[in-house]
């Protein structure tokens, strides 16, 4: 299966699973613009989509080192438990060693034995694009909702396997809005704007300024985003992917020592990562709705939770206030003051990563 023909399949799978009711929530009622301004922000609001998702795993509200703690409960929810037509298809992942890429084959669910593949896509039950998905790595080793060096080799192999403009794989940590503590991946299809060339998350067309250079890798972070972030880019596409992986490894795996939340995003070849303030109820206080026809208003918590998608520029909204009233300012604010680390923070963290790698400063 060609890659051009990998993500066509997948979308025809999400599409047939949709169309049998296996979705909690329908993509086609959620409300969606663009926000005015210059980063190029969406907002968009379903009214289902809050009640439908999975609820939080207590266990993921809190980054945490400790392994023992970090593991899945027994009783709570796990892909495993997932009804049978919420599965897409089953994959293979084929490789010599740790240092390449893999290759991506897929096994039709007609096809799939009892104890083999060890790989699984299963639909979003609560998606927020059509062909939201979840790809779930060794599935019945129910491996809590932790970032290793093997699954980022997985992630990257799976974006280059896929290799549309459009689509974008996510990760969020403990403490970065994850809401089920059994490992898996999000894959999006970015929605379409009419007469808009803009394909895929804002945040992978922004101005991006140089940090370091090292083993065939630039390392980078956006001028524009009010949020940390580290963009890891291969000098040369060709030849450097396996570099990424290690380059971005080596950052997630410091952010775990030090109990910092974060978010991920691949985009093609490209890595995102997100250092974060541990999560909370965003934007509490921003807006007010009218209770009654007189002038008595209430606060509105806003309801916003920012994880990936808010992180990379699509920002779910909780409520109609949110969706109507959110500005580019707004959303601007809530990143600075509530998601991004302080500047002290983020500077020791750079600085950390740069003796980590022994990156030689100038």
């Amino acid at each position: 299966m060609t890659s051009t023909n990998l993500g066509e399949w997948l979308l025809s799978q999400w599409d047939l699973a949709a169309s049998a009711g296996v979705m909690r929530t329908k993509v086609d009622d959620t409300m969606r613009r663009r926000v005015p301004g210059t980063l190029g922000f969406v907002v968009q609001f379903n009214p289902s989509h809050l009640k439908n998702k999975r609820p939080v795993d207590p266990l993921l509200l809190k980054l945490s080192t400790d392994e023992t703690s970090a593991k899945p409960k027994l009783s709570g929810f796990d892909f495993t438990m997932a009804k049978r037509e919420e599965f897409l298809s089953g994959f293979r992942f084929k490789t010599e060693d740790d240092q390449h890429l893999t290759s991506v084959q897929t096994i039709d669910m007609g096809d799939v034995s009892k104890d083999e593949p060890e790989h699984f896509v299963l639909v979003n039950v609560a998606p927020l694009v059509r062909g939201h998905m979840l790809f779930v790595p060794e599935i019945n080793l129910v491996k809590p909702q932790k970032m290793t060096k093997k699954f980022m080799l997985y992630a990257l192999s799976i974006s280059q396997a896929i290799q549309r403009e459009d689509f974008a794989l996510g990760f969020n940590s403990a403490g970065a809005w994850s809401s089920v503590n059994h490992f898996h991946l999000q894959g999006y299809f970015f929605p379409h704007f009419e007469n808009e060339t803009i394909v895929n998350f804002p945040v992978a067309t922004q101005l991006r300024e140089e940090l370091f250079r090292i083993g065939g890798v630039v390392v980078k972070y956006l001028l524009d985003w009010k949020t940390t972030s580290y963009v890891i880019e291969p000098e040369d596409p060709a030849s450097n992917e396996a570099h990424v992986m290690e380059i971005a490894w080596t950052i997630l795996e410091l952010l775990q020592a030090q109990e910092i939340p974060h978010n991920l995003l691949v985009v093609g070849r490209v890595v995102f990562i997100f250092p974060r303030q541990p999560q909370r109820e965003n934007g509490a206080g921003l807006w007010t709705d009218s209770a009654s026809e007189t002038d008595t208003t209430t606060a509105s918590a806003g309801r916003l939770r920012i994880a990936v998608a808010e992180l990379s520029g699509l920002i779910i909204a909780g409520d109609s206030a949110v969706y109507d009233n959110l500005t580019e300012v707004m959303f601007n604010t809530i990143l600075k003051k509530e998601v991004s680390l302080v500047a002290s923070e983020e500077a020791a963290l750079t600085a950390a990563l740069k003796e980590k790698l022994n990156v030689k400063t100038k």
